[in-house]
């Protein structure tokens, strides 16, 4: 080709330089073009041909088309050539063009062979010049095949959706295959999808829209594009569909974690995330988080693996507490854990924490409850646990119960009889804990009268005249219960007067408080007997003889 040489001084505009360049593109797209159409007048274009006319960016794929329904081809295409043909760029025309020749190819062969073979064997008279070679019958062209090309060839949603699958259906003489019923083959054994495979018809443009049912289940399926009859299509077009796990919705956790012993070490805490659907759902960044800040747990994050797993490593040593771990994907709450520790008892924090100690009257109940609390070796409470009581001088309800989800046992108790103390005694396995509870004398019902230990009221006691003696005056509870005298010593002092004025043969000296009792100090002045009688909220009586003294 001759190089075009302007002269110097012509000036040439930019668009006459950009229209020069085109008409050379175009000039090398039409060589092309006879290229591939030369050689005997419509030789079958090779693979190759028909690789170099698909990769020109000059040449329509309608140009192509038509040459390869002019010309066909000299291969038949595997299917390998069909997937090369479709990476090439061809449309449902080329392709069209393409499947029509394939189907021409077998008949064409079966036509012109056996008339090669009789023109080969037919004799020859030695006085007849050789004819030139007839030309080969043509054989009549088969119905014309229609070749579908995807328009979405991979497909990808997620689990439970419709996928959109679009065709473009021509036939091979280029034209516009309507009205034409295909059908996805394989689409019935996607689990979960649609019962039977999925059909559509092509409008009166040749194109089809296939809804896909995608099942529940994170997967790639391959569904081939077939005719009405399930017949296979040229170059057997297959459709990918991805099928991706959807949004986070369950985090499957242990439902406790044993936080152990303190000490160093790591804890670890397996999740698993799953979908709506339950596939595991990889990628995923998930946090872990503890629900109250003493804990001591430090939050953290983990990335899923391809079967939706993470692993959280949770140093020991951090851990000042049992609590809950909340796990998060996305900011929502998922799943929450309970950290605990071992339920060992401790004999050092388990025991009564409320009620030792209490005062009450005989036989009276006490105001408060005695709390019982059973807790571990970590401080932590422990639930469930049986304890039972045992006490003395007192009544207690329940004598048996089971520890409630802080760890404890309520106790209701009623003092017994005997003044003095009671005592509670709590079991749980191998520890015993005791409460000490202090039982006060009751309201004073009876007066007695001692005199060197033993009882003399309502009785008879005699005395030497001019000679002091002694009496002590006890006060009882209706339960025999030695009573506090400490209200009865104000009565006593002022019927010390009123008893002196009326008294003639004794007198009363003084009355001394003793720990549980009055001493009452006397002495005779006179000879004779009298009774001498008491009052201090209460009566009691002595009758007193004074006789002379012995020499």
């Amino acid at each position: 080709m001759t190089p075009l040489v302007l002269p110097r001084r012509q000036l040439v505009s930019h668009r006459h330089a950009a229209a020069l360049v085109c008409a050379i593109a175009l000039s090398g797209a039409t060589w092309a073009l006879a290229q591939a159409a030369q050689g005997g007048g419509g030789e079958p274009l090779r693979k190759s041909d028909v690789i170099r006319l698909l990769s020109n960016p000059l040449i329509g794929a309608g140009e192509v088309a038509a040459l390869i329904r002019r010309n066909c081809l000299a291969f038949r295409p595997t299917e390998r050539d069909w997937a090369d043909l479709r990476a090439m760029g061809a449309n449902a025309d080329v392709l069209g063009s393409v499947g029509g020749c394939a189907a021409r190819a077998p008949r064409q062969a079966k036509l012109t062979a056996p008339a090669a073979a009789a023109a080969s064997h037919a004799p020859l008279s030695p006085h007849q010049p050789p004819q030139p070679p007839q030309p080969l019958p043509t054989a009549p062209l088969p119905p014309t095949a229609v070749v579908a090309s995807l328009l979405t060839p991979r497909v990808v949603v997620g689990p439970g959706a419709d996928a959109l699958v679009l065709v473009q259906a021509k036939k091979s003489d280029g034209a516009v295959a309507g009205g034409f019923k295909l059908m996805l083959r394989g689409s019935a054994g996607i689990p979960g999808g649609a019962a039977s495979d999925v059909e559509a018809v092509t409008d009166d443009s040749g194109f089809a829209a296939f809804h896909l049912p995608a099942g529940r289940h994170a997967a790639r399926y391959r569904v081939e594009v077939v005719g009405a009859a399930r017949g296979a299509l040229p170059g057997r077009p297959q459709v990918e569909l991805v099928v991706r796990p959807g949004a986070p919705a369950r985090v499957e956790v242990p439902q406790q974690l044993d936080l152990g012993l303190p000490g160093d070490g790591t804890l670890a805490l397996p999740v698993a995330v799953r979908d709506s659907f339950g596939n595991p759902v990889p990628g995923e960044v998930i946090e872990l988080r503890p629900a109250q800040g003493a804990m001591g747990v430090v939050a953290d994050t983990r990335t899923t693996d391809s079967l939706g797993r993470a692993l959280f490593v949770i140093p020991r040593a951090g851990i000042r507490e049992p609590g809950r771990l909340e796990v998060f994907a996305r900011g929502a709450r998922l799943a929450s854990v309970d950290a605990t520790v071992p339920n060992i008892l401790s004999s050092i924090t388990t025991g009564f924490v409320a009620g030792d100690g209490q005062r009450g009257v005989v036989r009276s109940r006490l105001t408060e409850p005695m709390v019982f609390q059973a807790r571990g070796i970590a401080g932590n409470p422990l639930p469930n646990k049986r304890v039972s009581f045992r006490a003395v001088n007192a009544e207690i309800a329940p004598d048996s119960a089971v520890t409630d989800s802080a760890g404890q046992v309520r106790l209701d108790v009623t003092l017994g009889s005997k003044a003095g103390t009671a005592v509670v005694t709590a079991m749980l396995d191998s520890v015993q804990k005791q409460a000490t509870l202090y039982v006060d004398a009751g309201i004073p019902v009876e007066l007695m009268l001692e005199r060197e230990g033993i009882r003399v009221d309502g009785g008879h006691i005699v005395v030497e005249l001019g000679a002091p003696f002694t009496l002590t005056l006890r006060a009882r509870d209706g339960y025999g219960n030695p009573g506090a005298m400490a209200g009865l010593l104000g009565p006593l002092r002022e019927m010390a007067t009123q008893f002196n004025a009326r008294s003639r043969l004794v007198k009363l000296v003084s009355v001394q408080p003793d720990s549980s009792a009055a001493i009452l100090k006397f002495k005779a002045t006179d000879l004779g007997s009298t009774e001498v009688t008491l009052f201090a909220g209460l009566r009691t009586s002595v009758t007193v003889e004074v006789v002379q003294a012995r020499r």
